[in-house]
């Protein structure tokens, strides 16, 4: 089997289109599907980035499983949070005479597919506790990690049989999972899972967190994400999680390296560097890259790199003046100003003037505003 999990197919990084990236990976996919083997695929949430998927990331969703079926393999595929799962379950019952399983809209109770005689496949929905609720008003659901044990606990297996379940969730082990800038968990970690719920499967393909590792034991594993999404992900060793199932207690993991058509890159230095030959040509100019300049005073600093590097990502300082200011920032922010000083002291930080008194009104009347529209909404 092949875990697969985070396609985000259809994302933008710093609003370049990663749909080319994407489609030079499932290409890989397909290929080692067919060396490989590869009998069933699973997709283990965030096909998409949005839950309203553009027309080019159906497109190229479309035409990649379209390859796989070639094969001779199932598909099983869950929603997670970037999904949207009734979108996703849409025609899911005629897909099934494809030998395609996508998880349906929830309806209390993780669904069960016979894979053969000696397998039972779970799909199992990213899940968020007032959804949960609604089926289980007896129990005591406080959060994500009461709602899944809940679940689980009512889930039945075949002892007899391989139980793979495919979810996605924050699941944390022994130690603090990995995570990327985009995946930072919630205050006090409400959406965080213990690991210990899923013991009972067999193998439990994971999806949500970028870095693919296993958490709290070898068989609970996150695939991670196909391509580098953040540049906190940079030096993240990407791979496809291969698992060979043998028998019920012999399931061996396999991980082979993802290549990428434009590698993603961070460099740190002087401009003056970056544009000597000396520089550019011992490196990929067309990767996707992202530039700290040391410099303190330079002038169409981005239009000169961009002659020689045409995928810049991002481009910033680490001057004397960018350090100040985090300074004055930092020094700013104290706990006995309101929330209209603190406006007025960063305006004054950027521009370097008072506001006027008419100034100061739409400010207070804004900030009244807003407060007001939060009172209402906590009050339904």
């Amino acid at each position: 089997m092949l875990h697969l999990s985070d396609l985000h197919i259809g994302k933008r990084v710093n609003d370049i289109s990663m749909i080319d990236d994407q489609e030079f990976i499932l290409e890989q996919v397909v290929d080692l599907i067919k060396e490989k083997n590869i009998k069933a695929l699973l997709i283990a949430g965030d096909v998409f980035d949005k839950q309203i998927a553009s027309i080019g990331a159906l497109e190229l969703f479309e035409k990649f499983i379209n390859k796989v079926l070639e094969f001779d393999i199932k598909i099983f595929i869950i929603s997670g949070n970037h999904d949207n799962m009734d979108r996703l379950a849409f025609l899911s019952q005629a897909l099934r005479k494809s030998n395609i399983y996508i998880s349906k809209t929830f309806q209390g109770f993780i669904e069960k597919i016979e894979f053969d005689n000696k397998i039972n496949i779970f799909l199992m929905p990213y899940l968020y506790p007032a959804l949960i609720r609604k089926y289980y008003a007896g129990f005591q659901i406080t959060d994500y990690n009461s709602a899944i044990k809940v679940l689980l606990d009512g889930t039945d297996l075949d002892s007899d049989k391989i139980n793979i379940l495919l979810a996605h969730q924050f699941v944390a082990g022994l130690k603090e999972p990995i995570l990327s800038q985009s995946e930072q968990k919630s205050v006090g970690g409400v959406d965080m899972v213990t690991y210990e719920h899923f013991k009972k499967f067999d193998y439990v393909a994971l999806g949500h967190l970028h870095c693919p590792q296993s958490v709290g034991e070898k068989n609970i594993r996150y695939g991670g994400s196909i391509l580098k999404y953040s540049f906190s992900e940079i030096n993240q060793n990407k791979s496809f999680t291969i698992i060979d199932v043998k028998d019920k207690n012999n399931i061996e993991l396999e991980f082979v390296k993802i290549k990428f058509k434009h590698e993603l890159k961070h460099y740190s230095g002087y401009l003056e560097e970056f544009l000597s030959s000396d520089f550019y040509s011992k490196i990929n100019t067309n990767d996707y890259i992202y530039f700290t300049l040391f410099d303190e005073n330079v002038i169409e600093a981005k239009k000169k790199l961009l002659s020689i590097y045409p995928n810049i990502m991002q481009l910033d300082f680490d001057n004397s003046f960018t350090r100040n200011l985090n300074t004055a920032l930092s020094s700013n922010i104290k706990n006995d100003k309101t929330i209209f000083e603190h406006f007025c002291s960063f305006c004054k930080l950027q521009t370097g003037l008072e506001l006027n008194e008419h100034e100061c009104d739409i400010v207070k009347e804004t900030i009244d505003e807003i407060k007001l529209k939060e009172q209402n909404i906590c009050a339904l």
